[in-house]
């Protein structure tokens, strides 16, 4: 299976242990691993049974790569209680299992081959929803295939507590009783940061649910149950209350910034655009270049469309294009060239400077702590690693910064925000349309 990424020792141990922590399995108990890879989780469990001393249960473990069952075959493949299947766990019918423990694969929906994005489209999943990950389904499937008092350990990306995406899986969890969420060290898994989760799961309803955050800090909630965000409550943080808006019904447009496909072309600093191209510059700037000093952009882009973000005619473009000719072959191999059809010349993604080119508000995309600038005069094209914030009229720009650089907004973001490395936060148009904005605004 793609996407497989090995378990620790050490972690399989302890997500065994949460396993059988309410009783120990007998013979006759169904264990289901359904993305074994090379058996660690399997391992795992005859360790624990030797430990015990005690018979181990019944073993399945399911996995589609088939180097990858040829090692559990190796390793475990001798042992009577053990089951080991070549098969797509996603597509099979299975029986009821008493515990199910596992590393789902961690598979982005457009990693997956259409074929396959076919096949799992004609299996009804309430939580294939959006640009969905396999392990998103893996949770579903696995729930289904858990018998009535049976118990579930999944590790995965905390990232189904907070995204737009995990909304039908947060409610499908919510029918059953999510007994502990336990988030472990951003890179538990060696060379790779993932903010892994483990996530146990039992059938019981109407239970409060532990959470062991990675400061060690342990404490019980009750998590919504319409599928809304759990990280605010996850975390502990305050919600900003009652409002009847959100940042989004204010605004224009809330977008990530220009996205030309070969800055290295396109973008220059101010004093090396040659002079018959300064008529298709507009000062632009990147994410590094939003600082404590303010915004200052000590860069140009050179942007072949008018103020509408229309391309403009070559007939308008002659010295743009006698000068970019020397790049040609290079911007002839990009995807939107090569795959959608635009001009060799455009940029990746058509440009809305309609919405750009107005006095709008900006903040990076990855940062440590939320923190937002304006743009005055409204001429700055912001690049992709930069959000802009565009108002409607009635909405004062000056009260709005001041409203995003407060306390309370920063509380909200922090806490609804997706993670990335070192406990950076992404500032996601999706997240940030969705700030409640107070009526005074």
């Amino acid at each position: 299976m793609k996407g497989q990424i090995l378990t620790p020792p050490h972690i399989v141990d302890a997500m065994v242990e949460k396993l059988f922590q309410e009783r120990n399995p007998n013979s006759e108990d169904y264990v289901l691993d359904p993305g074994c890879g090379s058996g660690a989780f399997i391992k795992g469990i005859l360790r624990w049974c030797d430990k015990k001393k005690i018979d181990p249960p019944r073993i399945v473990g399911i996995e589609t790569d088939d180097e990858l069952i040829k090692k559990a075959q190796n390793s475990v493949g001798d042992r009577e209680n053990v089951t080991l299947l070549e098969k797509d766990f996603l597509l099979s019918e299975l029986g009821f299992y008493d515990f199910i423990i596992g590393n789902p694969p961690y598979v982005p929906i457009e990693e997956l081959e259409e074929e396959e994005k076919e096949k799992y489209k004609k299996i009804f999943y309430e939580s294939a929803f959006n640009r969905f990950d396999l392990y998103i389904l893996f949770f579903e499937k696995a729930l289904k295939q858990l018998k009535p008092e049976g118990r579930l350990v999944f590790i995965t990306p905390e990232k189904f507590e907070y995204t737009l995406t995990a909304e039908p899986l947060r409610r499908f969890l919510a029918s059953h009783h999510v007994e502990e969420i336990h988030h472990l060290e951003e890179d538990a898994f060696e060379g790779l940061v993932t903010y892994p989760t483990i996530t146990t799961v039992v059938s019981e309803k109407n239970r409060d649910t532990t959470i062991r955050l990675r400061n060690g800090e342990t404490f019980t909630v009750k998590l919504p149950s319409d599928g809304s965000r759990w990280i605010s409550t996850i975390r502990g943080d305050e919600e900003l209350g009652e409002s009847d808006r959100t940042l989004d019904d204010i605004c224009v447009r809330i977008s990530c910034g220009v996205a030309t496909g070969r800055d290295g072309i396109f973008v220059k600093p101010k004093e090396k655009v040659p002079s018959p191209l300064k008529k298709y510059t507009k000062p632009t700037l990147s994410g590094k270049e939003l600082t404590k000093n303010g915004v200052n952009p000590n860069n140009e882009i050179i942007i072949p469309y008018d103020d509408q973000g229309n391309l403009l005619p070559k007939e308008e473009l002659a010295e743009f294009i006698d000068w970019i000719s020397s790049y040609k072959e290079e911007l002839k191999s990009r995807h939107c060239v090569a795959e959608g059809g635009k001009k060799w010349y455009a940029f990746h993604e058509t440009p809305p400077l309609g919405d750009i080119l107005n006095p709008k508000v900006l903040c990076k995309d990855v940062t440590k702590e939320p923190k937002f600038w304006v743009d005055k005069e409204g001429d700055i094209v912001p690049r992709h690693s930069v959000y802009y914030i565009v108002l409607k009229n009635s909405v004062s720009i000056t009260d709005l910064l001041d409203y995003l650089n407060g306390e309370r907004a920063g509380k909200w973001l922090i806490s609804h925000c997706q993670r990335a490395a070192n406990d950076f936060i992404r500032l996601q148009s999706s997240t940030l349309k969705q700030l409640p904005i107070p009526k005074k605004l």
